[in-house]
């Protein structure tokens, strides 16, 4: 190639970085969050390389004098929909439908007591949300499937007790919730909706149901997990689970139905989330008010970084994988936050206030 040739192809190489980097900084991601403690569902958009902003807030719940507490938060694949728990009621929670962009009321039904984590699979055409039953007794409870077009209730499954982490497969054939009192991970199938199998997490082996009626028992030689989420790897052949009273992030392999790596994880785990490769692994750790970031294949942790306030609750990855957006819930009258930590560097790149006690998060979309 003659110099002339050389200065052309090396013009023209900076000129497709550069456009590149302009791509990259012209993103804009929409998300929302629930603020339990205000009855509110807050709308911010992140301009990269911009500024966090608080588009609008939504006012949800129907009681003046009980606070609803919003908590799980879910976007319909076409992005059409979001869907909302509610986690009181008279008894029972709700599941609430909203039209994206307009925010109105589009559906409602009741679950059980106190919903907490909703998924939807790909297909869109349902929703399981758990019912955590946070402050009733400890025994076994269901996790609700709903039709979303109708928001008719199809089914209630009895999973165990406090189930939370409710999570669909790549696919949807598969959905994975966890039980925090009793220790085990829960596979319900997406096309009988009933319980496939399940994993005693302590004992690392499949396990029975828990008696219906029956008070969870505590594990044996005081080891305990407490796992608060599910997250299956894009590769479907496993499934990441954290253990909150563990300190440790669990990998289960499918095909084995085992246990078969521990990454850990001080701090407390609660909720996870992976880069849509699956190369990075997302977690907040509840009580050290903190965001790590592992390399999944090595189990190498790459950054952990201190959140603004205490009590970090939600992650998601932004599609791109570029971004961990993270919610904190605060202390007492303290303000809820969402910070946007850049994946690559672990730097906190911007942060907004919302209303009280911060959690679900949901990503409505990305667009330039």
């Amino acid at each position: 190639m003659t110099r002339r040739g050389r200065g052309v192809a090396a013009c023209v190489a900076l000129f497709a970085m550069a456009a590149s980097h302009d791509r990259a900084a012209s993103q804009s991601y929409w998300v929302y969050v629930a603020a339990e403690s205000e009855d509110e569902v807050a709308l911010l958009r992140y301009d990269a390389g911009g500024d966090l902003v608080v588009e609008k807030t939504i006012t949800t719940g129907w009681l003046r004098a009980e606070i609803e507490a919003p908590h799980g938060l879910a976007v319909d694949p076409a992005g059409e929909y979001w869907y909302l728990t509610l986690g009181h009621g008279f008894p029972n929670g709700r599941l609430v439908k909203y039209a994206t962009g307009a925010d109105t009321l589009a559906g409602v039904t009741d679950l059980g007591l106190f919903p907490a984590t909703i998924a939807v699979p790909p297909h869109g055409a349902v929703a399981l949300a758990v019912n955590a039953n946070f402050h009733g007794d400890h025994v076994p409870s269901t996790v609700t499937i709903v039709d979303l077009e109708t928001m008719f209730p199809i089914a209630d499954v009895v999973t165990c007790t406090m189930p939370h982490g409710s999570r669909f497969n790549a696919d949807g054939t598969k959905h994975y919730s966890a039980c925090m009192m009793d220790n085990q991970l829960v596979e319900i199938d997406g096309a009988r909706l009933d319980v496939a199998r399940r994993l005693d997490l302590i004992a690392n082996k499949p396990a029975m149901a828990p008696m219906d009626g029956h008070m969870a028992m505590a594990p044996p030689g005081g080891e305990n997990c407490s796992p608060t989420w599910t997250t299956p790897h894009p590769d479907g052949r496993r499934v990441f689970v954290p253990c909150n009273k563990g300190d440790v992030i669990l990998e289960v392999d499918l095909e084995q139905w085992r246990v078969t790596r521990r990454i850990e994880a001080p701090g407390a785990p609660y909720n996870l989330d992976l880069t849509p490769d699956g190369t990075k692994l997302l977690a907040t750790l509840k009580g050290s008010a903190q965001l790590g970031i592992w390399d999944v294949e090595t189990g190498e942790l790459l950054h952990m970084i201190d959140s603004l306030m205490r009590v970090t609750h939600g992650v998601i990855a932004t599609p791109d994988g570029r971004y961990a957006i993270v919610t904190v819930e605060g202390i007492g009258g303290d303000p809820g936050t969402v910070e946007v930590i850049e994946i690559a560097s672990g730097a906190r790149v911007a942060s907004a206030q919302i209303g009280k006690q911060a959690g679900g998060i949901a990503l409505w979309k990305m667009e330039r």
